[in-house]
C-alpha cells in the first residue's frame, strides 16, 4: 500500500508541474477508495504549489470503480494524473498508449 500511495504521488507531483505551465486546473481520475486520500491530499498539494510556484492551481477529482474509471480515460477522459489501484487497468492504458 505504501509504494502505491508514493506512485500516485509522484504521479501527481509530475503531472501537476508539466501542466500547470499551461493551465490552472488538473484532473485526477482515480478509484472511489481514493477519494477521502486526495481531498486531504490536494489540500496539502494545492498548498505547496502555491507556495512553490506564486500560483493558484485547483485539483478536480473524478471517482469510479478503477476499471471504468481507466476505460474512460481508454474512451478519451481528458485526465491529467491517473491513479489507479491494480496493475491491470494500468496495463490496459498501456497497452492503448494512453
Amino acid at each position: 500500500m505504501k509504494t502505491s500511495i508514493r506512485l500516485a504521488l509522484s504521479a501527481l507531483a509530475l503531472a501537476a508541474a508539466g501542466a500547470a505551465h499551461a493551465q490552472t486546473s488538473l484532473l485526477n481520475v482515480s478509484y472511489d477508495v481514493a477519494r477521502e486520500f486526495y481531498k486531504d491530499f490536494n489540500t496539502a498539494f494545492i498548498a505547496d504549489y502555491k507556495k512553490k510556484t506564486g500560483k493558484d492551481i485547483k485539483v478536480d477529482q473524478s471517482h469510479a470503480g478503477s476499471s471504468a474509471q481507466a476505460r474512460a480515460v481508454a474512451d478519451g477522459l481528458a485526465a491529467d494524473v491517473v491513479t489507479m489501484n491494480t496493475t491491470t487497468d494500468i496495463d490496459f492504458l498501456a497497452d492503448k498508449g494512453v
